[in-house]
């Protein structure tokens, strides 16, 4: 089948652990497409755990959500990327994460995150904090966080966590800028490009839209407002 042959294809923004939101989403989005013929694209834009409520139910409710006639495409959002760095001890402080909502998902997880921190309120134990993570992040979450994809490109869209360097071609992008970046020569309104970027991971009050970027985080887990974008014959709209 030709990829870019999708009858409709939704895009939603950053989750944070807002299960609930992104339960609600998935009914409208079943809703929208269901009088509509055809392969469906849905593509989730990164950031599922970290600071929210219901961390591993959000990730379940991911891993469990299968509509038919639908392919799913999972990016790789930072908060996965910081989790992962952590359980692989890849990085050599964690405490980036930790102290960016990654306390939450230890949480979630089962973990009393009491027992590492000492007497002057600090996390100590991180050999011991990952060896513990990881005997309670079920199997099925693991395979889930390592097979995250990086970006998706459909037709005249480039969907991506958090952005591109503007001066360089898709093939040329950094790993780095596509997890983190918001430099102000992507974020300028006047920002031409090739493709029309679709991102996540710089919190909006509401959804922005220029000629060649939109973005998608409207702060689910501050505002309660978790946003998607549908494309349908050529036209696009917020459900």
């Amino acid at each position: 089948m030709d990829i870019n042959n999708f009858s409709q294809v939704f895009a939603i923004g950053d989750i944070h652990g807002c299960k609930d939101l992104v339960q609600q989403m998935h009914t409208k989005i079943i809703e929208t497409s269901k009088n509509i013929e055809g392969q469906k694209l849905l593509i989730y834009l990164g950031d599922y755990i970290d600071r929210g409520p219901h961390i591993k139910e959000t990730v379940q409710t991911l891993i469990d959500f299968k509509p038919d006639n639908f392919r799913q495409v999972f990016l790789l959002g930072n908060h996965e990327q910081m989790l992962l760095e952590f359980i692989t001890n890849s990085k050599n402080s964690p405490y980036i994460w930790l102290s960016n909502g990654g306390l939450k998902t230890l949480e979630s997880y089962g973990m009393d995150i009491s027992k590492y921190i000492d007497l002057t309120m600090d996390l100590v134990g991180y050999h011991e904090i990952r060896k513990e993570l990881l005997g309670l992040i079920p199997s099925s979450h693991q395979d889930f966080f390592n097979q995250l994809q990086l970006s998706y490109e459909w037709k005249n869209y480039f969907f991506v966590h958090a952005g591109i360097d503007p001066d360089l071609s898709l093939d040329q992008q950094d790993k780095e800028d596509m997890l983190w970046t918001r430099s102000k020569r992507f974020f300028d309104p006047k920002m031409t490009y090739h493709k029309i970027i679709v991102h996540g991971h710089t919190p909006v009050d509401k959804i922005e839209e220029f000629p060649c970027r939109i973005n998608l985080d409207t702060q689910a887990f501050y505002s309660g407002n978790l946003s998607c974008m549908c494309f349908y014959n050529n036209k696009k709209y917020l459900i």
